[in-house]
């Protein structure tokens, strides 16, 4: 049953010349039906999910379980040392890290970044020494072949999280945006795709899109925007959902909305630019940009 709706301020922040305000709104709704357990495969990393393709790719996950790496940012000190892919045409592929990097992640992330055709699987690679980068692989001619990557952020134990591809430049192009130490000031940076590495073209701090050791990885959301997509993520402590756009100026703040307790799960798609989660008091709401 859908409960009271609970209306709060909302803080405005137009971009300049901007005719429509933008809102967001959350409300109380009912507790969803949980989800089935998804499939798992021999070798696959516990606790992750398989990513189903499109285009030359039919399903990619995570596999290798491997210790080598005790950082535990996701629940438990184990990580996957191996990409497998299996294409549209049945074949399947492995790609083994060495010994020095594995997948700090648990769901491939798959997306048509040059608007080709050619789906790209994004992933958290770290290095044990360097911490963590974001890395984007493709299969060519019946191998998985890194095409890019940001650099690592430099020291062990430091990670970021993937938020998700859009336009949000407005120059036609796929673009990625990412929190990187979601847990330490959360930085969210925005990058070009300019293989052989991912230019970053903007950043905002103060932000979050995790948890410390959760599994729960999708806090925040690209939300559709005809003239260039938005970002939507909670603050850095994660009692507040903030509606994000690039300008020429900068990364603005179009609108924020205080949330009854911090945010505990990801953002789940109930219909255009409507998501629901629960919060640490056991409700159950959904946030609505408009």
């Amino acid at each position: 049953m859908i409960a009271r709706l609970l209306r709060r301020a909302v803080v405005l922040a137009g971009v300049a010349g901007a005719v429509n305000a933008v809102e967001l709104s959350v409300s109380d709704i009912a507790a969803p039906t949980p989800a089935p357990a998804g499939e798992q495969r021999p070798g696959q990393l516990p606790g992750s999910r398989i990513a189903r393709g499109a285009g030359n790719i039919a399903a990619v996950w995570l596999g290798g379980p491997t210790s080598r790496y005790a950082h535990g940012v996701l629940g438990d000190r184990i990580e996957a040392s191996r990409l497998v892919v299996q294409t549209d045409t049945g074949v399947t592929l492995a790609l083994e890290l060495p010994p020095s990097r594995v997948f700090e992640d648990l769901q491939p992330r798959l997306a048509d970044l040059n608007n080709d055709g050619v789906v790209s699987i994004l992933l958290v690679e770290t290095d044990t020494k360097r911490g963590a980068s974001l890395a984007v692989y493709a299969v060519e001619n019946e191998r998985i072949v890194r095409r890019s990557m940001t650099p690592f952020l430099g020291l062990p134990h430091r990670w970021l999280n993937p938020l998700g591809v859009g336009d949000f430049d407005g120059d036609g192009r796929t673009d990625i945006a990412l929190v990187a130490t979601p847990h330490i000031g959360g930085r969210l940076r925005l990058y070009r795709n300019t293989a052989p590495v991912l230019s970053q073209f903007a950043e905002a701090t103060g932000v979050s899109t995790h948890s410390i050791g959760s599994m729960e990885l999708g806090l925040g959301r690209v939300v559709a925007n005809a003239d260039r997509d938005r970002l939507l993520l909670p603050n850095q402590s994660h009692d507040a959902l903030l509606l994000l756009e690039w300008t020429p100026a900068g990364i603005k703040e179009l609108a924020r909305q205080a949330l009854p307790a911090p945010i505990l799960t990801s953002l789940q798609s109930t219909g255009a630019n409507r998501w629901r989660f629960q919060t640490a008091d056991g409700r159950h709401l959904e946030v609505r940009v408009h």
